[in-house]
């Protein structure tokens, strides 16, 4: 008997746990999100720094209520192509669009390694595994 009333609340509480999104009506969703949509805020950013194969991409981005402002930009060793941007209740728009020379390509260097950082990850390093057929990079304990 004790199974079967625990069971039981159990479900209960399950019920009366459901989403309270379920139980809006559309307007008063729209008015909930857009309630939402004017408080939110975050911040990142992450790069990758890669001198295996001699590129880098980094971005970031901020958010304040319905705006969003950020960039990122990349290397390939011909160019380094960075794009400023906006988006909110008008849309997204390119603010900045530069591109510079940078060289004749890509070099590539098997003992390299490439570093990666991010606000939300940390940061890590990897480098060339030469001594494995079936693994081709292999992380290091260097942190930036």
């Amino acid at each position: 008997m004790f199974k079967f009333v625990l069971f039981a609340s159990l479900l209960v509480s399950v019920a009366l746990a459901a989403p309270i999104d379920d139980q809006l009506n559309a307007e008063d969703q729209r008015d909930l999100e857009a309630k939402q949509n004017s408080n939110a805020q975050y911040e990142f950013n992450s790069k990758v720094d890669d001198h295996i194969n001699d590129g880098t991409i980094e971005r970031e981005e901020t958010r304040d209520g319905t705006k969003v402002t950020g960039s990122y930009s990349y290397t390939d060793g011909f160019v380094k192509r960075t794009v400023h941007y906006e988006a909110d209740e008008n849309g997204y728009r390119v603010i900045k669009d530069e591109m510079q020379d940078i060289g004749d390509g890509p070099v590539f260097n098997e003992n390299g390694q490439a570093d990666v950082q991010g606000s939300l990850i940390g940061s890590y390093s990897i480098k060339l595994d030469n001594s494995s057929d079936k693994q081709h990079y292999k992380g290091t304990n260097e942190h930036l």
